[in-house]
């Protein structure tokens, strides 16, 4: 069975002979139509079956260098051709590697060329200036036993003469790529698609990246590379939709692992495969129209004419890549799109599985007309001026495809539903147990998903799916404003850590921290010394322990060479500093944490005379001094919230001395100090 394209929708016919790919006026062609290919990476693992669940049409998989593993190639090639899926062969030569194909494995891979779903020859990767040379070679010996068969490469090295020579007149279909990372913009990003068009011209392709690589990995703390939390699902239809509005003529999804495996990207990758695929025509051979006036600043738009309609990719592109996560949904925006002719055109707005007609008016400007959509959410396509049998089967098209998604969205929904929660979870933000929690109405959202699937009702479980996403980048939203708007309160070090939600649970006790309005202003630096005998009474916590009121030497001796006898050892005053919350955990600072005392320092700095009002919590009792002046002491188990007590206390201008002593009785060791300071006066050091 192939697959092919009767203007702008997608028919399948039985029994189509296929031919292979090919380059006329600079559009690759595959029986005798416009073809825009949409595929991944595949293992030798990944069937057929596997692609063509992920809406795709191309497979991308490493090429046979012998003539018995091209027989063992052919098997696959087949499957895949009784799929309508194209396949490129990839020759593995770029990256480290410098020696190119032997002239006798290009000769045995050669005889591929008899398949007709052979779509091109990918014939370098990483390719930099070593490289070159063999590049020229093995494509010599491709063209003289294959002339027909196109050609694919990427480049990552520098703009030289000799590699626009070598990949204009030996490499007929140029893979550009760049890797997204947190602090990119889209507008970075498709500044590099306009940079590459310069260089090598057209036509291009891109990899769209699907998980995040190594240094922003590391970044986040979610490991060195390989497919960790990151992205998000909307952020790679994002990237896919950020290509096309540069005029890419095709995506190859960038996972070296089996994209299948990774659900809730899967389910997006799919969707957007499929919905990609009924306007071939147009992103494969219109000719496009960049940046076109949208009254939204963040929509970006793109219109592809192709023959008497006109296709529109649009997205909303917020300004960080990683940085996207609000709900992505805008209303009544409207889109200014060039046309020529008397009649003012139908638009619709693929909005699966529903196709939606807009409103048209002529533009301002003679020669154009804009477009209202009343509801976009995220990217999308519209279809403008189509005839009546395109627009008869787009809607067909469209309500086919929750039908053909069934198993992935519904193990798209509970993967990202477990994962988002997790990160709302890991801050403490919101809980299962609070009614009106969101994390709770997600919940029942993905559940709503799963039985609508359950009972056979695949465009109500398509409905809930993609609500459940919109309420997950609701729910990361409410994450990175809350963060956000503690920023300042964070060490530099960990500021990085806001370049994505999923690198928040780097920052210990974030849920806890207070915002940027907070009256009151908490310490974070100390001096701790200790631990010390608390020697409690083992039948009764609330009676008076000793050393809770002994004198021990840190309440003499606070010059920073003091030393003293501890429970751990000699040891003196060191540093310490409390999390983004104000806790001091003291419970990570000693060896020692069961049944002591510790003391901690700081200075609170006072603009004039008068009286300062000063919060504290502990876990357990606590005393506390200020200018050696006993002004609190509260024996026994506590669990230790940020304000135990408040008191007000005598301060004079400048430096003030604090010294709190803690004791603890086992479990949890904790300090909070703050002051109330709504008007950003007082300031704590150590």
């Amino acid at each position: 069975m192939r697959a092919f394209y009767v203007g702008v929708v997608l028919v399948v016919l039985a029994g189509f002979a296929a031919q292979a790919g090919e380059i006329k006026d600079g559009i690759l062609m595959v029986d005798g139509k416009p073809f825009y290919p949409l595929g991944s990476w595949n293992f030798s693992s990944t069937t057929p079956e596997d692609i063509a669940r992920l809406g795709m049409n191309t497979s991308f998989q490493g090429g046979p260098s012998t003539d018995a593993a091209v027989e063992e190639f052919r098997g696959f090639m087949r499957g895949c051709a009784e799929l309508g899926i194209q396949v490129v062969p990839y020759l593995s030569y770029g990256g480290a590697g410098v020696v190119p194909w032997a002239p006798d494995a290009v000769k045995s891979i050669s005889k591929l060329s008899t398949e007709p779903n052979l779509l091109t020859w990918y014939v370098g990767d990483d390719i930099t200036m070593v490289h070159l040379d063999g590049i020229r070679q093995t494509v010599t010996l491709l063209r003289e036993a294959t002339p027909s068969i196109p050609t694919v490469a990427d480049y990552i090295a520098d703009e030289t003469p000799e590699a626009r020579t070598t990949f204009t007149e030996f490499v007929d279909i140029r893979c550009q790529y760049t890797y997204p990372i947190p602090d990119d913009t889209y507008g970075e990003y498709l500044e590099f698609f306009d940079k590459q068009r310069t260089f090598v011209g057209d036509p291009l392709w891109t990899w769209v990246q699907n998980f995040m690589w190594g240094r922003t990995g590391e970044l986040l703390g979610v490991g060195a590379e390989g497919p960790g939390p990151v992205p998000d699902p909307e952020q790679v239809r994002l990237l896919a939709h950020a290509a096309i509005n540069r005029g890419v003529r095709g995506l190859l999804f960038f996972a070296h692992h089996e994209l299948h495996r990774l659900p809730e990207l899967a389910a997006e990758v799919a969707l957007t495969c499929r919905e990609a695929r009924l306007f071939t025509d147009h992103l494969a051979a219109g000719t496009p129209s960049f940046n076109l006036p949208t009254s939204n600043p963040d929509l970006n738009a793109t219109a592809f004419k192709y023959r008497d309609s006109a296709v529109i990719s649009a997205a909303l592109f917020k300004p960080f890549y990683q940085r996207y996560v609000d709900e992505g949904v805008i209303e009544n925006v409207t889109i200014t799109c060039p046309w020529t002719g008397g009649e003012i055109p139908k638009a619709l707005l693929l909005a699966t599985p529903d196709v939606i007609e807009c409103a048209v008016a002529a533009g301002k400007d003679a020669g154009t007309i804009d477009i209202t959509l009343p509801r976009f959410e995220l990217a999308g396509f519209l279809l403008v001026n189509p005839s009546a049998l395109a627009e008869q089967t787009l809607r067909a098209g469209a309500a086919a495809i929750p039908d053909q998604m069934k198993e992935l969205m519904l193990t798209a929904s509970a993967a990202q539903t477990r994962k988002v929660c997790g990160v709302v979870w890991q801050l403490g933000l919101d809980n299962l147990y609070e009614s009106e929690a969101a994390v709770l109405e997600t919940m029942r959202t993905q559940e709503r998903c799963a039985a609508m699937a359950a009972k056979g009702g695949s465009r109500e479980a398509f409905l809930a799916w993609r609500e459940t996403f919109r309420r997950c980048r609701g729910l990361l939203a409410t994450v990175m404003t809350f963060a956000e708007d503690r920023r300042e309160a964070m060490p530099v070090a960990m500021q990085g850590y806001l370049l994505s939600p999923y690198g928040l649970h780097n920052i210990p006790n974030l849920g806890d921290a207070p915002d940027k309005n907070e009256p009151w202003r908490f310490n974070q630096q100390w001096f701790v010394a200790g631990p010390f005998a608390l020697e409690p009474n083992p039948d009764d916590d609330l009676a008076m322990a000793p050393g809770f009121e002994r004198v021990y030497p840190p309440e003499t001796m606070q010059e920073m060479g003091a030393t003293f006898e501890t429970v751990d050892g000699p040891s003196s005053w060191r540093a310490a500093d409390g999390d983004i919350s104000g806790l001091l955990n003291l419970r990570t600072t000693f060896n020692t944490t069961d049944n002591v005392v510790a003391y901690a320092r700081c200075t609170l700095t006072a603009p004039k005379d008068g009286e300062a009002r000063l919060g504290i919590g502990s876990n357990d009792g606590a005393r506390m001094w200020v200018n050696g002046n006993l002004v609190y002491s509260e024996h026994g188990p506590r669990r230790g919230s940020k304000h135990d007590a408040e008191v007000t206390v005598p301060v004079h201008a400048g430096a003030n001395t604090i010294l709190v002593k803690v004791e603890n009785f086992g479990l949890n060791w904790k300090l909070y100090l703050s002051v109330h300071d709504p008007d950003r006066v007082y300031s704590f050091s150590r």
